[in-house]
């Protein structure tokens, strides 16, 4: 459960910090936190550009 919570957290780029990955799982967590941030900036511009459309 905590590497769940761990992977949810570090996923929202919300960054809590009370757990800490060491070693190499660093890394990967970077990279999970980009595609998070990356994938929820993805979705709310296509929500946006859905709506735009829609109106104009």
């Amino acid at each position: 459960m905590d590497t769940f919570y761990f992977s949810v957290v570090n996923y929202t780029s919300l960054g809590l910090g009370d757990i800490y990955p060491t070693g190499h799982l660093r890394l990967l967590a970077g990279i999970e936190a980009l595609n998070g941030f990356l994938l929820i900036s993805c979705s709310a511009f296509t929500i946006f550009m859905i709506m735009t459309l829609r109106n104009g």
